[in-house]
């Protein structure tokens, strides 16, 4: 399935100021298909009738990092959607090289991402695969774990004109290409077709907006799966890295040595300030 990335260069040209995308709010109806608040959200192959697509005015690149389009990582992205304007803002970034896909095979480079949306200052977690061996094995499914108990909605950007874009969404663990799949409150799935051989090494960077108030590593957080399109081995695997979480509230008794402290603090102060006063 070649379906590589969009023309960029003549879309940009083109554009209106009216953004089709935003980030879409993913929920459990998901035979609802192409629903605008919810269902298996589906994309386009033009990113301004995309409801997924974020529409990047501009990078602030990691230094090192903005040479090759299998090295891109931002510390600031500022964007555009029909909701209005933010800025992605890099909290956290680990990078996976050797993932394996077929036992024993380095296939890809897994890019892992925390952001900040100064929009609404939530949490952003992003994905970005790189298929890196002509071995025609390709990744059909991405996936964020760790979403049960929270609000998720999903987007997808560019960070450079060779990003395959993201096909389709949903809160689901299914590897299948059914158009009927069940509700995972876990997960978050995102569907692309991302492959040497077929010219589409590249995901876009893909993303997960949560209500979480925290995060933290995960064993089980990014999932990959080769659904055997063109008939491949059906495989797929998952590595570490962040998960969703909510800040620690302090116990009562912490509370209590937190006062305590305080109050030893403002003694000290207080006896100090009569010393000089004497």
């Amino acid at each position: 399935m070649k379906l590589r990335s969009m023309a960029i260069a003549a879309m940009l040209v083109t554009a209106s100021s009216a953004y089709a995308g935003d980030f879409v709010t993913l929920r459990d109806d998901l035979a609802n298909l192409n629903a605008a608040n919810g269902g298996l959200i589906v994309g386009a192959n033009n990113p301004f009738r995309d409801p997924l697509y974020l529409d990047a005015t501009s990078f602030t690149w990691l230094d090192g990092y903005s040479s090759h389009p299998s090295q891109l990582i931002a510390t600031s992205i500022s964007y555009s959607a029909n909701s209005g304007s933010g800025v992605l803002t890099l909290l956290d970034y680990r990078i996976n090289t050797g993932v394996e896909l077929l036992p024993g095979v380095a296939q890809a480079t897994v890019y892992d991402f925390v952001f900040r949306d100064s929009s609404d200052n939530s949490l952003v977690f992003g994905t970005r695969y790189i298929n890196q061996i002509n071995n025609n094995q390709e990744v059909n499914f991405l996936y964020r774990y760790g979403f049960e108990g929270y609000e998720t909605s999903a987007a997808w950007l560019f960070l450079s004109d060779y990003d395959l874009r993201l096909y389709e969404t949903g809160r689901t663990d299914d590897y299948s290409f059914s158009s009927t799949v069940a509700y995972d409150a876990d997960a978050v799935r995102q569907k692309s077709d991302i492959s040497v051989s077929e010219g589409n090494p590249y995901s876009g960077l893909f993303l997960v907006k949560t209500d979480a108030t925290d995060y933290a590593f995960g064993d089980k957080a990014i999932g990959y799966y080769q659904a055997g399109e063109e008939g491949q081995a059906v495989v797929g695997g998952f590595i570490g890295g962040f998960v969703p979480t909510v800040a620690a509230v302090p116990e009562p008794s912490e509370y209590a040595l937190m006062l305590l402290g305080l109050g030893v603090v403002g003694f000290v102060a207080s006896r100090r300030k009569k010393q000089n006063l004497a």
